[in-house]
């Protein structure tokens, strides 16, 4: 496992942070989990060296967070991991996500976590999306209370503009930034990765196999993409879908001379890239776990960089003629 420090925190994460959104067992999105394949999840990560569990309230209502610490709690793991997870993103009576970093719901989100997870601290607290109705400042002050009574180890932000982290930064430290980030969706590099490194800001990216269409599975074999985010995308549709997978086979060439699944390229190249702290991978079972692992074992070629740029730019490219 390869390790790296996480801006300018005191964790020392590894490069592959392990996504806990489907032990929720929401059917709604992710479908069901059962409980016994998360453990077994969670156990082959930290066997083989990964180090960072990430995880949120909204996952299962909660029920995510009560997994990952049910098995830190029952295997005496809670020293070897670091967990993550958020804050700002609430149900309602009716069954709708609603946006809240005022202080008092920072505070009561708190103590649910602390709970749910069986723990006492939390190591890398997130807003989950920026709450337009609130103030960052009064975001930011609470949490920086929080850091400093040592409830929480490190600070992050997620879905954050530039802008929105030199206000926030005005109030408390920023530790690390979670921004979408996949071979298919680059729009990070332009602003916020540059930001990130001049701040000394880690980066821990999501949606790496794009929800899954970097694997391929939905492109060459007949299988339907499973969950409501994937059935809704575009990228399986009319002449998006023959875009992405010719694409996808050209690249599929690229990890066949490495001996490795598509999947592993994606999750490799991603944590390769420049101001990448580690990329959150989710995994549903033992076997996805050490596949996911595996994506440490090799070292992309700097020809083969360069193709993949080249194979990436003709797609958006084409992406664009097609609009």
């Amino acid at each position: 496992m390869i390790y790296r420090k996480l801006g300018n925190s005191d964790l020392n994460i590894s490069v592959i942070t392990l996504g806990a959104w489907s032990f929720g067992s929401d059917n709604a999105w992710w479908g069901n989990q059962p409980e016994k394949e998360s453990f077994e999840a969670m156990d082959a990560y930290i066997e083989n060296g990964g180090n960072i569990i990430d995880t949120a309230p909204i996952y299962g209502k909660g029920k995510s967070e009560k997994v990952v610490g049910e098995f830190l709690r029952k295997n005496n793991l809670r020293n070897k991991v670091y967990i993550a997870t958020k804050v700002g993103l609430r149900w309602d009576s009716n069954n709708k996500i609603l946006r809240n970093l005022k202080r008092d719901s920072i505070l009561e989100e708190i103590n649910n976590s602390l709970e749910r997870l069986q723990i006492d601290y939390i190591d890398l607290y997130q807003v989950h999306w920026p709450d337009n109705d609130t103030p960052i400042e009064e975001t930011a002050i609470t949490l920086k209370e929080l850091y400093d009574k040592r409830l929480i180890k490190a600070i992050g932000v997620s879905n954050y503009s530039v802008e929105q982290m030199k206000e926030f930064m005005k109030y408390a430290p920023i530790h690390s930034l979670q921004p979408p980030y996949n071979m298919f969706n680059r729009k990070i590099e332009k602003d916020l990765i540059p930001f990130c490194i001049e701040m000394n800001i880690g980066i821990i990216s999501y949606v790496p196999l794009y929800q899954g269409i970097l694997t391929g599975k939905y492109f060459f074999t007949d299988k339907k993409p499973e969950g409501k985010l994937r059935a809704n995308s575009e990228e399986y549709r009319g002449e998006r879908f023959k875009i992405n997978k010719e694409t996808l086979l050209k690249l599929k060439d690229i990890a066949d001379k490495y001996h490795i699944s598509l999947a592993q390229l994606a999750i490799n190249w991603n944590f390769s890239q420049k101001g990448i702290t580690s990329a959150i991978v989710g995994a549903r079972n033992k076997k996805q776990s050490l596949e996911n692992i595996k994506s440490v074992d090799f070292i992309i070629r700097e020809e083969d960089f360069k193709l993949i740029d080249k194979i990436l730019n003709e797609r958006l490219e084409r992406i664009k003629d097609e609009q």
